[in-house]
Protein backbone atom coordinates (compact mmCIF):
# COMPACT_ATOMS: atom_id res chain seq x y z
CA UNK A 1 0.00 0.00 0.00
CA UNK A 2 1.66 3.73 -0.51
CA UNK A 3 1.66 6.02 2.05
CA UNK A 4 -0.31 9.12 1.90
CA UNK A 5 1.20 12.35 2.61
CA UNK A 6 -0.79 14.39 4.90
CA UNK A 7 -2.06 16.81 2.72
CA UNK A 8 -3.54 14.29 0.24
CA UNK A 9 -4.25 11.89 3.50
CA UNK A 10 -6.86 15.82 4.90
CA UNK A 11 -8.17 16.15 0.82
CA UNK A 12 -8.87 12.56 0.83
CA UNK A 13 -11.28 13.37 4.27
CA UNK A 14 -12.37 16.47 3.24
CA UNK A 15 -13.88 14.97 0.06
CA UNK A 16 -15.37 11.82 1.84
CA UNK A 17 -17.16 14.12 3.87
CA UNK A 18 -18.60 15.52 1.15
CA UNK A 19 -19.30 12.71 -0.70
CA UNK A 20 -21.16 11.99 2.74
CA UNK A 21 -22.68 15.25 3.04
CA UNK A 22 -24.40 15.12 -0.42
CA UNK A 23 -25.88 11.39 -0.17
CA UNK A 24 -27.38 11.61 3.15
CA UNK A 25 -29.05 15.86 2.86
CA UNK A 26 -30.68 16.86 0.20
CA UNK A 27 -30.19 20.48 0.26
CA UNK A 28 -26.64 20.00 0.52
CA UNK A 29 -26.83 18.91 -3.14
CA UNK A 30 -28.43 22.50 -3.91
CA UNK A 31 -25.48 24.23 -2.77
CA UNK A 32 -23.15 25.19 -5.37
CA UNK A 33 -19.49 23.37 -5.82
CA UNK A 34 -17.64 26.71 -4.78
CA UNK A 35 -20.38 26.98 -1.36
CA UNK A 36 -19.64 23.13 -1.27
CA UNK A 37 -16.02 23.76 -1.57
CA UNK A 38 -15.29 26.86 0.95
CA UNK A 39 -17.93 26.86 3.40
CA UNK A 40 -18.15 23.00 4.16
CA UNK A 41 -15.01 21.22 3.10
CA UNK A 42 -12.31 23.63 3.61
CA UNK A 43 -11.01 23.95 0.50
CA UNK A 44 -9.40 27.54 -0.66
CA UNK A 45 -9.75 26.45 -4.85
CA UNK A 46 -12.72 24.62 -6.38
CA UNK A 47 -10.47 23.38 -8.58
CA UNK A 48 -8.29 22.08 -6.39
CA UNK A 49 -11.40 20.06 -4.69
CA UNK A 50 -12.54 18.89 -8.39
CA UNK A 51 -9.07 17.34 -8.58
CA UNK A 52 -9.56 15.52 -5.04
CA UNK A 53 -12.88 14.29 -5.96
CA UNK A 54 -11.69 12.80 -9.72
CA UNK A 55 -8.74 11.46 -8.00
CA UNK A 56 -11.24 9.41 -5.40
CA UNK A 57 -13.98 8.96 -7.20
CA UNK A 58 -13.28 8.65 -10.80
CA UNK A 59 -16.19 11.50 -11.66
CA UNK A 60 -16.38 15.02 -11.43
CA UNK A 61 -18.55 16.63 -8.31
CA UNK A 62 -21.24 18.28 -10.73
CA UNK A 63 -21.60 14.99 -12.73
CA UNK A 64 -21.80 12.87 -9.23
CA UNK A 65 -24.48 16.01 -7.86
CA UNK A 66 -26.34 15.47 -11.25
CA UNK A 67 -26.62 11.45 -10.44
CA UNK A 68 -27.62 11.86 -6.82
CA UNK A 69 -30.54 14.38 -7.53
CA UNK A 70 -32.29 12.19 -9.83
Amino acid sequence: MKQKNFSNYINDLRVEYAISKLKNDAVYRNYTIKAIVTNEVGFNIATSFSTAFYKNTEIKPSYFIKELSK
